[in-house]
């Protein structure tokens, strides 16, 4: 029962990065940029674990990748390097409550505003100061949003202890 409820929580996660591409671009005309693929990653990991969360993150950012037309290889080491910092954050004794699913997300979906800015710059793409401040304030509010949406799918309690080990050993 274990490993099918981690299978479903994949075809969930493919089932955003589906809806990522497909809906997430139109909504970024206007402003409005959610990261489903974020959010789902993060529940993904609070429910299932490090290790799981560590191999859905590089597989829904290869995944993304190759969909979206992007730098192949970006994406699945950010959002390796959040899973990472959530692990670190729950292994250092913070609480699975609310607050804590929002502080979560906001902290990751800074760091991957940041790190994917960082990267394409790199790489020599435009960038535009003002929309990445605009992203850096307005992302992290609406994937709050997403918590709410996203969690009850993969039913994570929004109070309590609901996770897996996440000591290194």
């Amino acid at each position: 029962m274990k490993y099918f409820l981690k299978i479903i929580h994949f075809f969930i996660l493919v089932f955003f990065i589906i809806f990522q591409i497909i809906f997430g671009e139109q909504l970024e005309i206007y402003q409005i940029s959610f990261d489903f693929i974020l959010v789902a990653i993060i529940a993904s990991t609070l429910k299932d674990g490090f290790t799981v969360g560590m191999i859905f993150a590089f597989i829904a950012g290869m995944i993304f990748d190759l969909l979206s037309g992007t730098i192949v290889g970006v994406s699945p080491l950010i959002f390796s390097l959040c899973v990472f910092i959530i692990c670190q954050l729950v292994s250092s004794g913070l609480k699975l409550k609310l607050l804590s699913y929002i502080f979560i997300v906001i902290v990751t979906t800074e760091i991957n505003i940041i790190l994917l800015n960082i990267v394409y710059y790199l790489f020599n793409f435009k960038m535009d100061f003002m929309s990445v401040v605009i992203e850096m304030i307005t992302k992290p509010l609406l994937n709050i949003l997403l918590v709410f949406i996203i969690f009850p799918l993969f039913r994570l309690k929004f109070s309590g202890e609901d996770t897996v080990e996440y000591q290194f050993k």
